[in-house]
């Protein structure tokens, strides 16, 4: 537990409104680990300040610090317990620029994705990323985490989209690197450290984004593969056509998407072609019905040549939002199979065919009460892998990481490292990357009060 008198400094520096005990963070929803709340204790500052000044007392008293944004991640990361402190960026939310001229924004570390998605829509801008839990992610967990989303191989991933960032360490010091331009080669570029740190050496309080391009009017289509090598090269002649603009192409292999479709439906979406592999295909034009009538031409010229068994492309904002909802709401595998293993992998494109194969076969394998699923980000081999009816996680971890080092690709895709991975972080990461990272926390956390346990 803390102490009284500690609870009475921090009170001092954020304020009675800027403290939860007990009882009173029983309004906070925990988030996707019902764990992240068990320190008990939040609190809330509402500047760069506050958040130095909590630093520095936690620091001297040797407190451990759980930092939270959204509480979406899927990994732990934002686990706390008793004796620890949850220090929550809800509060500093505010967006403090937005330059369309210079196509960029400067934020706070509370501010939501979709709260910034909206703010830059209306400058005819575009936020450059985009995930399924917009509403609730902050910018400050995203770049804590790396995310990554299926606008990753258009705009790259939350490191491409960082030009700036203002960091509070753990003792208290301030590191502010608030660049607003791509080119600053001024020595060691040490905002990269903090990008995927995962809240374990320091906490981002305020980023400078850089902004893209708005999305015109969109097509969209749900597609019917016959094999992962045909919707490759479908993916790769829609991102080089002259006549279209590839937006997005997500993967659904045949088990999740037969899961999905016939859970969330609706009914126009059952009848597409048996296939094993399904994309959800979006691009856009100038003119909305001039991106249905490209899609549509491409998609028919696809057909001729074998690479698509079948399409159907969304005639309204309705159909739209159904194709959608297959891939985004994919807690409906959870919800049809219970307590199944996860897993978020990167599969490098000239292997993910090969993958899939040696998935199936290890699924079956396994016994026929065991079932696998797989979905993701095509373009950039960023599979969501789930394996359910077979209680024994490592010998489905030795089914998922099979090769996957030696393909090049990687075990924690998007959704880093937290405490679910740390054994493959140990176990399959490089020895000599593992001792620089440790070297790099304790330097810059020696009393190890960040995010304790997380990572390394």
């Amino acid at each position: 537990m803390i102490e009284e008198s500690i609870l009475a400094e921090l009170q001092l520096i954020v304020g009675t409104g800027g403290i939860r005990v007990g009882d009173a963070l029983g309004v906070i929803h925990p988030g996707s680990d019902e764990r992240n709340l068990d320190a008990g204790l939040m609190v809330a500052p509402r500047s760069t300040a506050e958040v130095a000044a909590v630093l520095r007392l936690c620091n001297e008293h040797k407190i451990p610090v759980v930092t939270h944004g959204g509480r979406t991640g899927l990994v732990g990361g934002g686990i706390s317990a008793s004796g620890q402190i949850i220090l929550s960026l809800s509060l500093m939310n505010s967006i403090e620029a937005l330059s369309a001229s210079a196509g960029t924004a400067i934020v706070q570390g509370g501010v939501t994705l979709h709260a910034l998605q909206e703010a830059a829509a209306h400058h005819r801008l575009s936020t450059g990323i985009d995930i399924a839990s917009r509403g609730s992610a902050t910018i400050g967990g995203m770049i804590s985490t790396n995310a990554g989303g299926m606008e990753a191989f258009r705009h790259g991933i939350m490191r491409q989209r960082v030009l700036g960032l203002e960091v509070v360490l753990s003792d208290g010091r301030i590191m502010s690197d608030m660049a607003q331009v791509s080119k600053s080669n001024e020595g060691y570029d040490l905002k990269q450290l903090f990008i995927g740190a995962e809240g374990t050496l320091g906490v981002i309080t305020r980023a400078v984004l850089k902004l893209a391009p708005p999305d015109g009017f969109t097509a969209t289509a749900l597609v019917a593969c016959p094999s992962a090598t045909a919707a490759i090269a479908l993916f790769h002649r829609l991102q080089a056509s002259h006549n279209l603009h590839l937006l997005r192409a997500e993967f659904m292999a045949n088990e999740y998407f037969m899961v999905a479709v016939d859970n969330l439906g609706p009914a126009t979406l059952t009848a597409i072609t048996k296939a094993p592999i399904y994309l959800i295909i979006e691009t856009d034009a100038a003119e909305q019905s001039a991106a249905q009538s490209i899609l549509e031409s491409a998609l028919a010229k696809a057909i001729d040549e074998g690479l698509v068994l079948d399409a159907i492309l969304a005639q309204s904002e309705k159909e739209r939002r159904e194709i959608w909802n297959i891939r985004e709401d994919s807690s409906v595998i959870d919800r049809a199979y219970p307590q199944g293993h996860w897993f978020d992998i990167s599969v490098p494109l000239q292997h993910l065919e090969h993958w899939l194969k040696q998935f199936d076969e290890g699924i079956t394998a396994l016994g026929p009460d065991v079932y696998g699923f797989a979905f993701g980000h095509l373009g950039d081999g960023n599979l969501h892998v789930g394996v359910a009816g077979i209680p024994d996680k490592q010998a489905v971890k030795s089914l998922i990481y099979s090769g996957l080092r030696e393909f090049g690709g990687s075990f924690s895709a998007e959704h880093g490292i937290g405490l679910d991975k740390k054994a493959e972080l140990e176990t399959l990461v490089d020895p000599v990357k593992l001792n620089l990272m440790r070297s790099i926390k304790s330097l810059l956390d020696p009393n190890g009060i960040m995010n304790p346990g997380k990572v390394v």
